[in-house]
C-alpha cells in the first residue's frame, strides 16, 4: 500500500564511481527540476566484492531504511556484489509492500529497467566483421559468472557463427572487466608468441584502454596495425587516445524512465511490474578507423586532469588537517569542535545512542551492532537548526527530515563505521558537481578514522580509570585501599589550602576470627562490607568530603580536611557512623551484630610532618576503645 509520501529510496554502492554516479546524477537533475519526489540515497562506498568486515559495516546501511516511508525503492544491484544484501531490501520491500524498479537487472517482483546490451555488443561484432573485414578475432570478456560478460561473449559466438567463424575458449582473454587484470592477461599473450589478431573485442571500455596500452608498448599502433572496440562509453574514456569504438547509453532517459515508472505507481494502484529495455547506441571512432571521434585538445586535457588532481590534492591535505587536530586532542568535545570546522555543510553525523552511553560511561563496553535504535545528534551543519544533542529513534533518520531537503530534493546517507563496528551515519544533501562524491569519499573516509581515534581514546580512558580504581580501591568493599587513602588524602590537602584542621577514624572489627571461625569467611566478607558502607553513610551525613578506607584485614581508616572546627566534624561522623552501623547491623538478618573499636583524633595540620603521625593517634585511641571489650581485650 503506497504512503504517498512523496519520497523514494535509492540503493546502490560506490556513488563515487560508474554505474551509480551517473544514475543518481541524472535522476537527482530530474528531481531539480521537477520536484515530482523527493530521494533518499542509501550507499557506502565499499563495492562489497568480498564480505569483508569493512564491506559488513558498509552494508548497515540499508539497515537503515524506513520502508513505510516510501512511495518506491530503486536499486541498482550491478553496484552492489553481495547478494544477500541485494536479497535482504527485495524481501523489505515485499514485507512493507513498495513497488520495486531494478536497474539493469531483472528481479522477480519488480519493474526493471535495462539496456540492450545484446543488440549493441552484436552490433559491434558485425561492424568489426563486415566493415573492416576481420577474421581473426581475440575477445576479452569479464568474470565467467558475470551474466552481462556471459551475454555479450554468447553474443560474440552467435554473429561470428554466422560469418562462418568460430570463437574458442582460446580466443578468449579474461579481464575481469578491470584494468590490472587486463594488464596481466594481454602479458600472458605476448609472452605466448602468439600472432597478433586483427581485432581486440572488448567487453567494456577500461579493458579496451588497458589492452591499447599494452599494444602500444610493444610497439603496435591503434588501429594501424590491430583494431581495439570497447562497451560501456564511461565518462574517462572522453580522455583517451585514440578515442574508441564503443557503445554509449543515455542516463537521462534512464532518469526519465525510473520516474515515469513511478508515477504510473502512484497513479495506478496495483499496477503489475513489467519491463522497459532502452536503447544501447553504438558509437564508431578512432580506435577501429571510422574517422575522428570529437576529441578533446590535448592540452585542455592535461590542464583539466591536473587540475582535477590539484583539488583532489588540496582536499586531502585539507581532511589530513582534520585528522591531525583531533589526534591530538581525540577527546569527544574537541572532535566536535575540530568536525564543525571542517565538516561540509548542510550536513548531519548522527550516532548511536550506544555509542554515546558509552562515552559517558554509562556502558562498560560498546555492543556488537544488530541495527539502529536511538540516534543522538553529534554535529549539525544545516543552517538554522539546532538539531545538536537531540536523541531521535532512526526510523526518522534525523529530525525535521521533511525540511532537510536541497535544491534537488535529495539527500545523500553515508555508513559511518570502522570495519564491522558502525558508529552511525552521515547525512547531506546532494550536489550535482563532477568531483563532489570524491570529496565525500574522502571526508567520511576521514571521518570513520577519527571516529575510531575518539572511540579508541575513550576506551583507553575507561580502562585507565578502571586500572586505577583497581589500583586505588579494594577489591571486596570498592572503597579506598591504603594507597588510594594517601593519594586522597594529599588531593584533599591540595583543594583545601586554606583549611588547616583535620580528623583521623581509625576503626577495628571485634571478633573477627571468632565471626570467621564460626560462620565461614564469606560472612566474615559481608561483616566488612557492612563497616565500609556504614563508614560511606557516615562520609554522606558529613557533606561526602571524608576519605574512606580498608586499610588492611579488618581495619578501616577515614579523613578529612575541613573548613571550620575539625571536632565538630568528626563528632557528627561518629554519631554517623554508629547510626549507620545500627541500621546495617538490623537488616543484615544475621544472628550477630558487627560491632567495632574506634578511635577518632581531630588536629590542626601545622607542624604535622606526616599524616601517618594523626592515623598513630587515632590509632592508640581506636585500642583503648578495644581495650574495654570483654571478648578480647588488647593492651
Amino acid at each position: 500500500m503506497l504512503n504517498r509520501s512523496g519520497i523514494i529510496g535509492l540503493c546502490c554502492t560506490a556513488a563515487n564511481k560508474e554505474p551509480s554516479k551517473p544514475i543518481i546524477d541524472a535522476i537527482a537533475k530530474h528531481l531539480e527540476k521537477t520536484g515530482s519526489h523527493k530521494m533518499l540515497v542509501f550507499q557506502c562506498f565499499e563495492d562489497m566484492h568480498m564480505n569483508t568486515p569493512t564491506d559488513i559495516g558498509g552494508a548497515s546501511v540499508y539497515k537503515l531504511i524506513n520502508y513505510d516511508m516510501l512511495d518506491a525503492m530503486v536499486i541498482v544491484p550491478f553496484s552492489m556484489h553481495d547478494h544477500a544484501v541485494i536479497d535482504q531490501v527485495v524481501q523489505e520491500c515485499i514485507k512493507h509492500d513498495v513497488p520495486l524498479i531494478s536497474i539493469d537487472m531483472e528481479i522477480p517482483g519488480a519493474f526493471t529497467v535495462q539496456f540492450g546490451y545484446g543488440e549493441a555488443f552484436g552490433t559491434i561484432v558485425e561492424h568489426v566483421l563486415d566493415v573492416h573485414g576481420c577474421r581473426r578475432i581475440k575477445l576479452v570478456s569479464g568474470p565467467a559468472d558475470n551474466p552481462f560478460s556471459q551475454q555479450r561473449v554468447e553474443r560474440c559466438r552467435e554473429i561470428m557463427r554466422l560469418h562462418g567463424l568460430t570463437l574458442n575458449d582460446s580466443d578468449i582473454i579474461c579481464g575481469e572487466f578491470w584494468e590490472n587484470p587486463t594488464y596481466e592477461a594481454m602479458d600472458r599473450f605476448f609472452e605466448s608468441g602468439e600472432p597478433l589478431p586483427e581485432a581486440f573485442i572488448c567487453c567494456n571500455d577500461a579493458m579496451a584502454m588497458a589492452v591499447c596500452l599494452k599494444l602500444t608498448e610493444h610497439g603496435y599502433s591503434v588501429p594501424e596495425d590491430v583494431i581495439v572496440t570497447g562497451f560501456d562509453g564511461i565518462n574517462l574514456e572522453r580522455y583517451h587516445k585514440p578515442r574508441l569504438t564503443t557503445a554509449s547509453r543515455d542516463h537521462s532517459q534512464i532518469a526519465d524512465t525510473v520516474l515515469g515508472i513511478i508515477a504510473r505507481i502512484c497513479a495506478e494502484p496495483g499496477l503489475e511490474p513489467y519491463k522497459v529495455e532502452l536503447k544501447y547506441d553504438p558509437v564508431f571512432s578512432e580506435s577501429c578507423g571510422c574517422g575522428a571521434g570529437k576529441s578533446a585538445d590535448p592540452n585542455r586535457m592535461v590542464a583539466d586532469i591536473m587540475e582535477d588532481y590539484r583539488n583532489a590534492l588540496n582536499y586531502e591535505e585539507y581532511v589530513n588537517h582534520m585528522e591531525n587536530e583531533i589526534a591530538a586532542d581525540p577527546a569527544p568535545g574537541n572532535v566536535h569542535n575540530v568536525l564543525k570546522k571542517y565538516c561540509p555543510g548542510n550536513a548531519m553525523i548522527c550516532l548511536t545512542e550506544e555509542l554515546n552511553r558509552y562515552f559517558h560511561g554509562q556502558d562498560d563496553s560498546l555492543p556488537a551492532f544488530t541495527g539502529f535504535g536511538d540516534m543522538r545528534v553529534f554535529l549539525s551543519t544545516f543552517e538554522g537548526r539546532s538539531d545538536e544533542g537531540t536523541v531521535f529513534p532512526a526510523a526518522r533518520l534525523i529530525p525535521q527530515l521533511e525540511n532537510s531537503f536541497g535544491a534537488n530534493n535529495t539527500l545523500f546517507i553515508i555508513p559511518l563505521h570502522f570495519q564491522d563496528t558502525v558508529h552511525g551515519y552521515f547525512i547531506t544533501h546532494y550536489v550535482l558537481d563532477e568531483h563532489h562524491n570524491e570529496r565525500l569519499y574522502t571526508f567520511c573516509t576521514s571521518l570513520n578514522r577519527c571516529l575510531e581515534t575518539m572511540c579508541a581514546h575513550e576506551h583507553m580512558s575507561i580502562l585507565n580509570r578502571r586500572l586505577e580504581f583497581m589500583f586505588t580501591h579494594d577489591h571486596l568493599t570498592q572503597i579506598y585501599n591504603r594507597y588510594g587513602f594517601y593519594n586522597g588524602f594529599r588531593r584533599s590537602c591540595a583543594d583545601n589550602v586554606g583549611s588547616r584542621e583535620v580528623f583521623i577514624v581509625s576503626i577495628d572489627l571485634n571478633d573477627m576470627k571468632y565471626i570467621n571461625d564460626n560462620y565461614g569467611h564469606s560472612v566474615g566478607d559481608d561483616a566488612l562490607c557492612i563497616t565500609s558502607a556504614a563508614l560511606t553513610r557516615a562520609a554522606e551525613h558529613c557533606g561526602g568530603n571524608a576519605i574512606c578506607s580498608r586499610f588492611g584485614g579488618d581495619e578501616f581508616v577515614a579523613a578529612e580536611v575541613c573548613q571550620g572546627s575539625a571536632k565538630e566534624k568528626a563528632d557528627k561522623f561518629r554519631e554517623g557512623f554508629v547510626k549507620a552501623l545500627a541500621e546495617l547491623n538490623a537488616a543484615s538478618g544475621r544472628p550477630f551484630a558487627v560491632k567495632v573499636s574506634i578511635g577518632v583524633y581531630s588536629a590542626s595540620l601545622e607542624g604535622v610532618d606526616s599524616i601517618d603521625e594523626l592515623i598513630e593517634l587515632a590509632d592508640r585511641l581506636m585500642y583503648s576503645d578495644k581495650a574495654r571489650h570483654k571478648r578480647h581485650p588488647r593492651n
